[in-house]
């Protein structure tokens, strides 16, 4: 009996010598490194986003996705298959993304048989009310800064740019026998950007930030921006009024020119 009290005595003795030095590390501050006893993998090699390295010959981190390269799952997915059903929609949409075969959807432009691309007059896409609301939606958060609500280049920045931003409802982008009046031209500067004749930037490229259907719908609701200014005032609806608020006088027009990948 003594000596199994002396056992449990001594094993509780050893588990408290052990855990000592843990207990007395807690709340305390150190310039050490922490002890891993597990580490699990908690300290692996990453990469940020802005970090640079070696690896690569230009030292950037964030990489494009390489041309040509194809995703695969590890299921099989058929677009015919399940063309119809609701759960496929948003595989789908991706899945034509990805291929972007229609160059009307997808550049906004329509390629003849000799291989010239130009923009196409109109939306290639149906047009509806959510896709407007979603349009007005986008446009405000990343439009609104230069070309102000109504779309006039008055916006709280466009007024201080060293450039001013296009009013996009003057009569340039209005009329689609113009060049930058077709809802191609207005899609593709919306993704790409836009260069003056300079060479000098004047609007970058928000494809990083816009999808392509989104940048439809930024098209739609700037055609409706331009209608609401051309429209008689006093014919609108009392409740359309008082959403639009007062109407503003429009600006002059842009000439501008579209970046590199554009089209006549």
């Amino acid at each position: 009996m003594k000596r199994a009290i002396l056992t449990t005595g001594a094993a509780f003795l050893a588990g408290g010598l052990l855990a000592a030095p843990l207990a007395g590390c807690r709340g305390d501050r150190t310039d050490k490194p922490p002890r891993r006893f597990f580490p699990d993998l908690d300290d692996q090699p990453k990469w940020d986003p802005q970090e640079t390295t070696t690896f690569y010959p230009d030292g950037i981190v964030e990489r494009q996705t390489p041309a040509h390269a194809v995703p695969f799952a590890s299921v099989d997915f058929d677009p015919t298959a399940y063309a119809d059903e609701a759960w496929a929609k948003p595989y789908l949409d991706r899945r034509a993304d990805m291929l972007a075969e229609d160059d009307a959807v997808y550049r906004g432009v329509e390629v003849d048989a000799d291989g010239v691309a130009t923009y196409v007059d109109e939306i290639p896409v149906e047009v509806t009310r959510p896709m407007i609301e979603r349009g007005r939606h986008m446009f405000n958060i990343y439009c609104v800064a230069c070309h102000g609500y109504l779309g006039d280049g008055k916006g709280m920045v466009g007024v201080r740019w060293n450039y001013p931003p296009a009013n996009l409802t003057g009569d340039v982008y209005r009329d689609r026998a113009n060049r930058q009046g077709k809802d191609g031209y207005i899609f593709h500067t919306i993704r790409n950007g836009l260069d003056g004749p300079d060479g000098a930037n004047r609007m970058p490229e928000y494809g990083h930030a816009i999808g392509v259907m989104d940048a439809w719908a930024v098209v739609a609701y700037v055609r409706s921006l331009q209608k609401a200014r051309g429209s008689d005032w006093a014919d609108l609806p009392a409740s359309d009024r008082e959403e639009l608020g007062e109407p503003t006088p429009p600006g002059g027009d842009q000439g501008d020119q579209p970046k590199d990948g554009g089209a006549s």
